[in-house]
């Protein structure tokens, strides 16, 4: 396990909760009946961000951690499976829900790589958006250990 990987990952939660507290500001101020272009295309980004900023951890872990990184096709889903299940040198990080939860936000990132902006509609998004605090706590609470025991 490298020294500084409870830095790295405490950075990590950092940067998470910076992105969770700018999601958080802008439903503050949005309307989801008037919700616009801007807006939406805002949402879009912090959300591609929110959960960019989750698998960053969840590989820190895997590699340090778990000495291997899933390298298959469809290695982003593997990764969260792999943080589901206890190994000989650590417990299961994500429960069965936050597999779920976490598998939507990743279905969303792939949607916003290989889509058009102009095609997202807030509407759309606000399902994923209203998940953003159940998400954050849950994943802050899972991984912040790893910070303190690295």
């Amino acid at each position: 396990m490298s020294a500084d990987l409870g830095v790295k990952i405490q950075l990590g939660l950092e940067e998470l909760e910076t992105v969770h507290k700018q999601i958080t500001s802008l439903v503050k101020q949005t309307n989801s009946s008037d919700a616009g272009d801007i807006e939406t295309a805002a949402a879009c980004a912090m959300l591609h961000s929110f959960y960019t900023e989750m698998e960053k951890i969840l590989k820190l872990i895997a590699r340090d951690w778990d000495d291997r990184m899933p390298s298959s096709e469809s290695w982003h889903k593997d990764l969260l499976n792999q943080m589901a299940t206890a190994t000989d040198k650590r417990l299961a990080i994500l429960t069965p829900d936050l597999v779920e939860t976490l598998s939507e936000f990743l279905a969303f990132r792939h949607l916003f790589r290989g889509a058009s902006i102009a095609l997202m509609r807030w509407n759309k998004l606000s399902p994923l958006v209203t998940k953003v605090e159940f998400t954050f706590t849950q994943f802050t609470r899972v991984s912040k250990p790893f910070a303190l025991r690295a």
